[in-house]
């Protein structure tokens, strides 16, 4: 990805935090119109800037479209991190609108290429088994979702992120009770 690109969905993503959709909006346009159509990483971040923002306004469907397009670039861009977080994006679209298989397809498709990956992040990795645990719960497979829960909350411990690891313990209490 260029640096002029780079600097316009930084900029754009600034303005997103702010609620300035409206002009982080025409950023990002700005940055896809002046992307060659074969930067695949710089296509596959403005989609999921899109994607995101579509999410804040919740409009869901559209932005699971967004995140799929984003996914696609990504591929063809071979960044194996970014397709790994794309994933786990749709996958938590996925999991927001019901779409409960689909969402667990992703999220195992996500924690495999993070884990395929000798460059991913503690962190990264914990926040996929996180919403994967969240999803686990859900659908009822306690047993698996408390082996998650641990992993989450051994990953989270090593990164020194205290609320993942008070998130993770309650969560254990809960399905310990059940189980």
């Amino acid at each position: 990805m260029n640096a002029k690109i780079a600097e316009l969905l930084g900029n754009a993503w600034s303005l997103r935090r702010e609620g300035n959709y409206d002009e982080a909006m025409k950023i990002v346009r700005r940055a896809h119109d002046s992307c060659p159509e074969n930067d695949y990483d710089a296509l596959g971040r403005i989609y999921h800037v899109y994607m995101q923002f579509k999410r804040d306004h919740d409009h869901l469907e559209e932005a699971v479209l967004l995140s799929r397009q984003s996914v696609s670039y990504y591929r063809l861009s071979k960044n194996m991190n970014r397709i790994a977080h794309s994933v786990r994006h749709l996958a938590d679209l996925e999991f927001e609108l019901g779409n409960l298989k689909e969402s667990e397809v992703h999220y195992k498709k996500a924690i495999q290429l993070y884990l395929d990956n000798s460059n991913t992040s503690k962190g990264d990795l914990a926040n996929a088994l996180r919403q994967y645990a969240l999803l686990l719960e859900k659908t009822g497979k306690n047993v698996e979702s408390a082996n998650t829960w641990t992993t989450v909350r051994d990953l989270y411990t090593a990164i020194h992120l205290k609320e993942g690891v008070s998130e993770a313990e309650e969560h254990l209490d809960r399905l310990n009770q059940l189980l």
